[in-house]
């Protein structure tokens, strides 16, 4: 197919193919059906859009009652939220005292870009990982 059209290994044509497609019945044919539908959908009336919401209050409301309910779950367990605290702490200065007096070389610049990098990744897994094994292991939830 594509020797004949002429984008095969040789990349020559013996006919002009845009040439014969415009001069076709075909394309007058496809034209004629193109314009047929222009002419229908400018036929249609609008759409109206409407607002319809499957919920009965809006995502903020929503978005402020469940963030009171966690803030009470929370709230409610002091112990959760002290070992969070801690672990937070503790990892912070491990790292800020790993990093303590960087030089200002483009060794200390990276150090620097570096304790940015994994500040955020090892809070992100002090905080995941023992909600995680609390709901895989519930037996071992208040050790």
């Amino acid at each position: 197919m594509l020797d004949v059209i002429g984008a095969g290994a040789t990349a020559t044509s013996e006919q002009d193919w845009h040439a014969i497609w415009k001069a076709s019945a075909e394309l007058e044919g496809v034209q004629q059906e193109i314009e047929k539908i222009h002419t229908e959908g400018r036929n249609r009336p609008k759409v109206e859009a409407e607002i319809h919401s499957e919920f009965a209050t809006s995502w903020l409301y929503q978005f402020w009652e469940l963030s009171k309910r966690d803030v009470d779950a929370h709230w409610r367990s002091p112990t959760y939220l002290m070992a969070k605290f801690v672990l937070n702490i503790s990892g912070g200065l491990f790292i800020g005292f790993t990093f303590f007096k960087s030089k200002d070389s483009q060794q200390g610049t990276q150090n620097k870009l570096f304790v940015s990098l994994i500040s955020s990744i090892t809070m992100v897994a002090c905080s995941y990982i023992p909600v995680r094994l609390s709901s895989w292991l519930p037996s071992c939830r208040y050790l």
